[in-house]
């Protein structure tokens, strides 16, 4: 039976060799989004031999292997696992790409099922950082709005200065978005988190003010050299242009820090029509989809 452990920060340094690989595209393949998020999916991982295996869930969902040996080996590993806790092999989050190495060479012993709600949003990041087009006038016009409105504005980095005023609007925004919303609930846990541990995570943070006060903010993370997730981002939804604001200047933070940035990943909008419209409207290049598989026998 595979022995796996709680992602902690000290297991930093023993999966970061298996992360940011040039294939990575996905938000959790991330370890700042893997760890952060672990309580919350209940997430483990084991290293043994020359894998990575994740583990989630009270179903005990896999992750696919990571590694670059013998991936035939990786799945029987994971197989055995399974059978030793009395279970089916599934895995969660399957990729396209992965989906097409398992039908190819397990063909018809797994089912696998898409979901629209799990698909993450694929943006150019010099689209987001510009609004060039014609498609993103509306918001480049939010952002001269927000501008003519507050002629004052900065973004700037969240440092241990700012970083409990930062932490105050978002319990503000909690009080005003939240409601009975359990995963809203539940993503304030990771926000909190974030921002306390953002120097140990290696992650940007940046947040917009004007005249003195904080309307939005957000913090990323690198998946691999040119492809960043957007963990969080949050914003005054009263102010005119103030999420456009913090998208815009958030591409641009991040393409200065990382000069080979090209995609965003701003994560899937879990089935919440306002959020699916918004994510949208920021035209995305692609969407990546995901499945669940499961042993059809």
């Amino acid at each position: 039976m595979l022995n796996f452990k709680p992602i902690t920060l000290e297991a930093r340094r023993d999966l970061l060799p298996f992360l940011g690989k040039k294939h990575h595209s996905a938000c959790y393949q991330s370890f700042a989004t893997m760890y952060l998020w672990s309580g919350i999916y209940q997430t483990r991982y084991c290293l043994t031999g020359e894998w990575l295996f994740t583990k989630s869930g009270r179903e005990d969902g896999y992750g696919f292997p990571y590694g670059d040996g013998d991936l035939k080996e990786g799945i029987a590993l994971l197989r055995q696992d399974a059978r030793e806790n009395g279970k089916k092999l599934w895995f969660f989050g399957l990729l396209p790409e992965e989906k097409a190495w398992l039908e190819a060479n397990y063909p018809g012993e797994f089912t696998y099922e898409s979901s629209r709600d799990d698909a993450e949003y694929i943006y150019e990041a010099e689209k987001l950082a510009t609004y060039a087009g014609k498609k993103l006038h509306a918001k480049r016009n939010f952002c001269n709005r927000f501008e003519a409105a507050h002629p004052d504005w900065k973004f700037e980095p969240i440092t241990a200065e700012n970083r409990e005023d930062v932490l105050t609007f978002h319990r503000q925004w909690q009080a005003v978005n939240e409601g009975e919303d359990e995963g809203l609930h539940k993503e304030g846990c990771v926000v909190r988190c974030a921002l306390r541990e953002l120097e140990e995570l290696e992650m940007t943070g940046g947040v917009l003010t004007a005249g003195g006060k904080i309307y939005g903010f957000a913090i990323a993370s690198m998946i691999n050299e040119t492809m960043m997730d957007e963990n969080i981002e949050k914003a005054d939804g009263e102010e005119p242009g103030a999420y456009p604001m913090v998208c815009r200047e958030m591409a641009r933070m991040m393409k200065q820090k990382y000069p080979e940035l090209v995609f965003i990943n701003r994560e899937e909008d879990t089935g919440d029509e306002g959020l699916r419209r918004s994510k949208e409207s920021y035209c995305p290049v692609m969407l990546l989809e995901k499945y669940v598989t499961r042993e059809a026998k």
